[in-house]
């Protein structure tokens, strides 16, 4: 690494890369192209606004940081303060391994492929709102922000999922909606390093009511799904019931030999409305974007996008009946092969986040030509989007190629082992990983043959006169950090039915 100063760590390394970028380039981005200097592990000082990080895009470095030593485990402290503002607890995401593994167990049946599929009619449900806004849209011939209009489709989604009842926030005001969106606004990663977000006077208060919020409505949900087990209308242990909010009760209610109590523990209480705002966090973040990425890519990929509508035409038939098709028969979505690799090829390019484990004193990681750093003192960041983008890993890394996911281990296109990471690996990997690759598959059969939807930078950037650097490494739709990365601008676009 570069010189390092006694007053101001390798800041100023980090400067010369950040003034390259845009002003509002995800912090990945900086610290991805700072590695391409060394061979896959490195060490960076952010004092004395942060903590040391040992950044990470090396396959073998990750996969030993993941899955191969007890760091795959070990969550940062600091992590438990970053999502203090989202969660207002702990929660399943930064816990420590002891109560982690309780609650992974006590939800991880909610996400199993069974519980999902059953989920389908519910997701198509959700799907087909968002389609009549699509519509509207194309009717209006307007410009919008896609990413803005796509979060709250997720949010319905994942709302669906962790209450059975729909939010209906594509279509009006939701309390909790527009609660978690604005704390997702105020939550800044930068906020740590840069003084002016991090001390900002109204972001407490703010943030104090945006929790309120979720709280009281999490918490009115709850209170009323325990008040029907206490009365026998639903039974804690029904293998039916799998939504979020009923295996939080389940938790809670089984191993219990005395009636339960009018009320439900405050302590368990406040437990589970953190682990609910996490799941509603994570479980819309990750699909907004992603939706947003594969339009882009398939709008300037002609030649895939007509291969996508022509799986679609011939396993699943006429547009019109496609939703009472997968609802009938969700198996069908287990028959797109192509629309898998189109899903995962853009999630390559632009993975939603990146992962973190905590260093240890005694346990070292190694590159992939066998360098190696202790790890101890240190915030293990893995760079997804640098390492997926890779030549070491990837031929032809930035092109958009969703045949690489289909191609035969002697193909030069197959991806090595371990070198894609969206969900990451390991025993802390994403439990929601299966449910969100649902989403997608129904999201793209839904509309991907109804409409087009293209990127409208130009008209954006002739609307909006912002001075600065637009692009990086020629992409217009960068990287942003809010909550998790999205794109630039939140996706100015416009929509067209399809001709």
């Amino acid at each position: 690494m570069d010189v390092h100063s006694f007053f101001f760590g390798h800041l100023l390394a980090v400067k010369s890369v950040v003034d390259r970028l845009p002003h509002d380039a995800h912090p990945f981005l900086v610290f991805g192209q700072i590695s391409r200097r060394f061979t896959g592990v490195y060490y960076i000082d952010m004092w004395p606004f942060g903590y040391p990080f040992l950044i990470v895009t090396s396959v073998t470095a990750a996969t030993q940081a993941t899955q191969q030593t007890r760091l795959a485990y070990n969550r940062p402290p600091e992590l438990q303060d970053w999502f203090h503002s989202i969660t207002g607890g702990p929660n399943l995401f930064s816990m420590p391994e002891s109560e982690w593994k309780v609650w992974r167990a006590v939800f991880s049946p909610g996400f199993s492929s069974q519980s999902i599929t059953q989920l389908v009619p519910h997701i198509v449900e959700e799907t087909l709102s968002y389609r009549d806004v699509l519509r509207e849209h194309a009717r209006e011939n307007d410009l919008f922000q896609l990413d803005t209009t796509t979060l709250r489709f997720t949010i319905d989604l994942i709302g669906r999922v962790i209450f059975e009842s729909r939010l209906q926030s594509q279509n009006d005001h939701n309390p909790l909606a527009s609660a978690l969106l604005s704390q997702i606004h105020w939550k800044r990663s930068d906020q740590d390093f840069n003084p002016w977000q991090r001390w900002h006077p109204l972001r407490p208060f703010v943030q104090w009511y945006n929790g309120r919020q979720m709280d009281t409505y999490i918490g009115r949900e709850l209170d009323k799904r325990y008040a029907l087990y206490r009365s026998g209308s639903c039974h804690a242990g029904s293998k039916q019931e799998k939504s979020v909010i009923d295996l939080a009760l389940q938790g809670y209610m089984e191993g219990r030999s005395t009636k339960p109590a009018e009320a439900l523990n405050p302590t368990f209480r406040a437990f589970a409305i953190s682990q609910i705002r996490l799941f509603l966090f994570v479980g819309h973040d990750t699909t907004s974007s992603t939706i947003c990425y594969i339009y882009h890519l398939l709008s300037s990929s002609p030649q895939c996008l007509a291969r996508l509508r022509a799986e679609h035409d011939e396993v699943l038939g006429d547009l019109s009946a496609t939703a009472c098709l997968i609802e009938d028969q969700p198996h069908l979505l287990n028959q797109l092969p192509y629309t898998v690799a189109v899903i995962k090829e853009a999630m390559r390019l632009f993975p939603p986040a990146s992962s973190v484990r905590q260093g240890v004193d005694g346990i070292d990681v190694t590159d992939d030509s066998g360098n190696i750093y202790p790890t101890g003192g240190t915030m293990i960041w893995i760079l997804h989007q640098e390492m997926q983008r890779s030549p070491m890993y990837w031929k032809q890394p930035n092109d958009f190629i969703p045949d690489r996911w289909l191609a035969g281990p002697q193909d030069p296109l197959y991806p090595i082992k371990g070198a894609w990471r969206p969900f990451e690996h390991g025993p802390r990997n994403c439990i929601g990983q299966g449910l969100i690759m649902l989403e997608l598959r129904i999201t793209l059969v839904l509309t991907i043959r109804e409409f087009d939807i293209r990127g409208a930078y130009e008209e954006w950037d002739r609307h909006h006169h912002n001075k600065g650097i637009k692009t990086v490494e020629g992409e217009r739709a960068y990287q942003i950090e809010r909550g998790g990365a999205h794109p630039a601008d939140r996706f100015p676009c416009r929509v067209s039915f399809r001709t």
